[in-house]
This record gives structure tokens, C-alpha cells and sequence, in this order.
């Protein structure tokens, strides 16, 4: 029932945005990026688009978000239905460019994607060394998984996750879809004792209200890039979509993203690309 709902009012609301950039993208100095939902649930993204209008002196009139996963973002992009995107999907991400759809990628931040679970662990991933072993004793038990479903970038890393387990587990009756975003799917999974997969910023910010415990880090990094939408092939503002793709990788944007989370959570929920480029492991949030 909760994943029904959710299902519905986010159909509702990609349906809304499609009116409204049908309407105003390419016009004024209106900016509509598309943003993963991880970035919005955790609240970093009004903190920037806020600070984009104090201290970019770009004379953009309003910044319009779309949030969505990186999926359904990234196909915006590609109807030229957003100015930029902020998504955490890769491969995707670099399809989109080598379409001529996207240009100009640039990292902007990192986390990690964690496992987590029921207190009671039922299906004994504890002591497992690797999310994709976690994956192996969670079909083994047929104990109930939650996944996204959206071809998000969560749900694509989670695909990779059962492919390097050598599991399908598409269409067993333990693997549930809750096409929702990050947020809502933790939500699903507490309510259901599940296990699901989810970025270690948003779980951080739900974790006060999720029967849920972090088992397994993921030890691939999850990448947050802006890509500008091509203004060769779409009707864009390119020159509001390359300010605000400069501001996220300036000192002011990547020290508001480095502070971000520390003093409510004592530790930054992100890590900057430029720290993550340096390659210390220590850099990347892990709870």
C-alpha cells in the first residue's frame, strides 16, 4: 500500500514538471536542473541552489529543481526538457554525452552505497565481507529485498550488485519493487523488515526514523556529476546551466558541500571531488 502511493504521487509529479518545462525551459534566465533524489532528500540541494542565487552574481530569476532518479533525469535530458542535471549514474551518464544530449560532466561530490537491513539480520549478512556475498545470503534466505525499480543509479548499482552474485532475482517473489526514491524506499524496507540497498548520505538522514542497520559499504565510490544538456541540439539556457555548473565546482560551493551534515551529524554527509580525488579512503563518509 505505502509503495502503491508513493508510485502514484511520484508519476503525479514527474507529469507536473513535464508541463511546466514544456513551458518555460530555453526561457528567461529561469533554470530548470534535473536532480537524483538522494541530493534533494538530504536537503543539500536547496542549501546550494540558495547559495547559487546569494553568491553566483548570475541574474537567474528563479532555479526550478525536477527531482526524479537518475533515469527518468537523465531521459528528460535527452527530450531537452532540463537546462543541467545532477545525477549519480555513470555509465548512463556517459551515454547521454556520447549522444550528443549531454556535454561538459563535471564531479562535483561522493558517497557510498550501503546495505542495510532488519536489526535482527535474519539473513546473516553481518559478518560478510562484500555487498555482493550480502546479496548471495539475502536470495539464499529468500529474505525480502526492496529495490528501487527505477533504473535510478541506485537501482543500476544495485543490478551490478546480483550480476557480480550471479543472482536473477527479478521476478522472485522476495524482490519487491517500490519505484520510489531514496527516501521512501528506506521508508518501505523499515516498515517491511527488508534489507535494500541505499546511498550512505540519505540513510544517515532517515536513520532516526528507520528500524534499519547499516551492514555493508559498497567499495565502489557513488559519483555526483553535473552535466550541462547540449544547447547544439536542445533548446536550453545554456548560459544559466554553465553558471550553475560552475558555482557547484567552485571553493565556495565545494566548501558549503565539505560542511555539509557536520553539525548536525558530526561528520560532512558528502565528500568533494577534489578530496576524493586524492584518493583517500578515508575521505569517503562511511557510518
Amino acid at each position: 500500500m505505502v509503495a502503491s502511493a508513493v508510485v502514484i504521487k511520484r508519476y503525479a509529479t514527474l507529469l507536473a514538471a513535464a508541463l511546466l518545462l514544456g513551458a518555460s525551459c530555453g526561457s528567461g534566465n529561469d533554470l530548470i536542473v534535473g536532480v537524483t533524489t538522494s541530493v534533494h532528500d538530504t536537503g543539500l540541494l536547496d542549501v546550494l541552489t540558495e547559495a547559487f542565487r546569494e553568491e553566483s552574481g548570475y541574474d537567474v530569476a528563479a532555479v526550478t529543481p525536477i527531482i526524479a532518479g537518475s533515469g527518468q533525469i537523465l531521459e528528460l535530458a535527452r527530450r531537452g526538457e532540463l537546462d543541467a542535471v545532477i545525477t549519480h549514474s555513470p555509465q548512463a551518464e556517459a551515454q547521454l554525452i556520447m549522444d550528443g544530449d549531454g556535454i561538459d560532466r563535471r564531479e562535483i561530490m561522493q558517497n557510498r552505497f550501503v546495505l542495510v537491513g532488519p536489526p535482527d539480520d535474519p539473513a546473516g549478512v553481518r559478518s560478510v565481507a562484500t555487498a555482493s556475498e550480502a546479496l548471495e545470503r539475502i536470495a539464499a534466505v529468500e529474505r525480502t529485498f526492496i529495490s528501487r525499480g527505477d533504473n535510478s543509479g541506485t537501482h543500476i548499482r544495485e543490478l551490478a550488485l546480483w550480476g557480480q552474485a550471479g543472482i536473477d532475482p527479478v521476478g522472485q517473489p522476495w524482490y519487491q519493487e517500490s519505484g520510489a526514491g531514496q527516501g521512501q524506499s528506506l521508508l518501505v524496507a523499515s516498515d517491511k523488515g527488508a534489507y535494500t540497498l541505499v546511498d550512505s548520505s540519505t540513510f544517515t538522514v532517515f536513520q532516526e526514523r528507520l528500524a534499519l542497520e547499516p551492514y555493508v559499504f559498497d567499495e565502489e565510490p557513488n559519483r555526483y556529476s553535473i552535466i550541462r544538456v547540449s544547447p547544439e541540439k536542445h533548446n536550453v539556457n545554456e548560459a544559466a546551466a554553465l553558471a550553475f555548473a560552475d558555482f557547484l565546482t567552485s571553493p565556495i560551493a565545494q566548501r558549503i558541500i565539505a560542511e555539509f551534515g557536520r553539525e548536525r551529524y558530526e561528520e560532512p554527509l558528502f565528500v568533494v571531488a577534489s578530496i576524493a580525488s586524492e584518493g583517500d579512503p578515508a575521505a569517503t563518509p562511511e557510518r
